[in-house]
């Protein structure tokens, strides 16, 4: 089972789930659109199906585009709580076991590779001249410039901090990106 991020959830296919659950996948559609239209009804607790099931397409082999859902977590819970015997066990461990790695590859620690002062500055060079070219002005330049820093852990010059919110002109963007000095301050 391929658990994926989408939009900042865990979900996994619909078509992933019929097949775990040897059920044709337009009969766990209908099963879908039954618990949401429970969940729709009016109550108290105010349960966003979306929190369960979330619309989506899909191309089929013919290069139509068809229907299905991205179930979260706790929309396999669902269905898992209403199966029974084998099928349930089976389905609940594999997607116990699938969500469980998705988080833990989320939080396991992300490290940036080590790049050379002289590669950057090439980075942030070739970035700024398609930005200008593509009418970026040179506030979004210097914010760029910022996010390539932060993303490379490079301290940002402070140059590049206090020009944050001030209006830069085109010569002043071209002096705050001579990277030479800035790079060369880089600690490891």
């Amino acid at each position: 089972m391929q658990v994926k991020n989408f939009h900042g959830k865990t979900v996994v296919d619909s078509r992933e789930v019929a097949a775990m659950v040897e059920k044709n996948h337009k009969d766990l559609l209908r099963d879908i659109r039954g618990y949401i239209n429970i969940l729709e009804e009016p109550n108290e607790r105010k349960i966003a199906p979306v929190d369960f099931f979330i619309e989506s397409n899909y191309e089929d082999s013919k290069g139509e585009m068809r229907f299905c859902y991205l179930i979260t977590k706790k929309g396999c819970d669902l269905i898992a709580h209403k199966l029974t015997g084998r099928k349930g066990v089976l389905f609940s461990a594999a997607y116990i076991t699938a969500f469980e790695e998705m988080q833990q590859a989320l939080s396991a620690p992300h490290y940036a590779p080590e790049v050379s002062p002289n590669g950057l500055a090439k980075l942030i060079a070739v970035t700024r001249r398609v930005m200008l070219d593509a009418g970026n002005n040179p506030q979004d330049i210097v914010r760029m410039t910022q996010d390539v820093y932060r993303t490379w852990n490079v301290p940002v010059p402070c140059a590049l901090k206090c020009q944050e919110n001030m209006q830069l002109s085109l010569f002043e963007t071209d002096y705050l990106l001579g990277l030479d000095g800035a790079l060369s301050q880089r600690t490891t």
